[in-house]
């Protein structure tokens, strides 16, 4: 008799059992649907901004400036905001989508039209932008960039379509920073200004891409650096031949020999810690 039991008891175990594996597979599958739906609306409103930008830009291309086109293009420029605050979410910044601001400052190519799409937020001495993957591609659909697979050349034009509205970014040196799985990082220093010369590195940036959203994190070097001698006289030495070749030459030695100065750790250091801004 306990026999009988004993089998019964295995056969209700038993039924439970797929009781729960059925319910546990059927909310599996609406977890999926639900984020398929997610993923799909998100989709939608990411054209409908690139779209509404695309039409602006096109709007305000021939426009003559004066006060009423400027405000006519602030307003447009607010409702684009308005879109990128409700597209760009879950975000790893806090309250980005709510006191972010538009990085496009401006229609008018002669004042600086053509920043990359984001909300730009400042905390303290960094400045940090945020797109999504979607609007990254689109705005670098003609490089054909892919944020797996970015070449250093390509990192200083994301970084100076990014921030560099008034002013040249020209990177000396660019790295991969390995951090969490699926997770793309890289970092770079840079010599930023509106001139050319043999001025030392002045500024640090980093990028990231986790999950759905790009990050672009920018820092000025506050404490003055000390100049590589080496590379100072292969600028000072063809200056007067040669502005341009000389400044070539000037950052090609930077970017030749800077990483293994004892100035570099630091910096790569800080901008690793810049990097937690957004990967804690």
């Amino acid at each position: 008799m306990k026999y009988i039991y004993l089998v019964l008891f295995l056969i209700i175990v038993s039924c439970n059992e797929k009781v729960k594996n059925n319910d546990l597979k059927e909310s599996s599958k609406i977890s999926q649907k639900i984020k398929k739906n997610d993923n799909e609306n998100k989709r939608k409103e990411e054209l409908t901004y690139v779209r509404k930008r695309n039409s602006t830009s096109e709007y305000f291309e021939n426009k003559e400036f004066n006060d009423s086109i400027y405000d006519e293009m602030n307003d447009s420029i607010l409702v684009l905001e308005k879109l990128l605050q409700h597209i760009i979410l879950p975000t790893k910044v806090e309250d980005i989508n709510k006191t972010g601001q538009i990085n496009l400052e401006t229609f008018l190519p002669e004042i600086g039209f053509g920043m990359l799409d984001g909300l730009i937020t400042y905390k303290e001495e960094v400045s940090l932008l945020c797109t999504t993957s979607f609007i990254f591609s689109d705005y670098f659909k003609d490089q054909g960039y892919k944020i797996d697979n970015i070449s250093e050349s390509e990192i200083e034009d994301i970084f100076s379509s990014a921030f560099a509205s008034d002013y040249v970014i020209t990177s000396i040196k660019t790295f991969k920073i390995n951090v969490k799985e699926n997770i793309q990082a890289y970092g770079m220093i840079s010599l930023d200004g509106q001139d050319i010369g043999p001025f030392k590195p002045n500024a640090l940036y980093a990028l990231v891409s986790y999950e759905d959203n790009i990050y672009l994190i920018n820092k000025s070097i506050k404490r003055e650096l000390k100049g590589l001698e080496k590379c100072t006289t292969i600028g000072n030495n063809e200056y007067e031949e040669s502005e341009e070749k000389a400044w070539k030459h000037y950052c090609e030695c930077y970017e030749q020999q800077f990483s293994h100065n004892e100035q570099f750790l630091p910096l790569k250091k800080e901008i690793e810690e810049m990097i937690k801004l957004v990967i804690k």
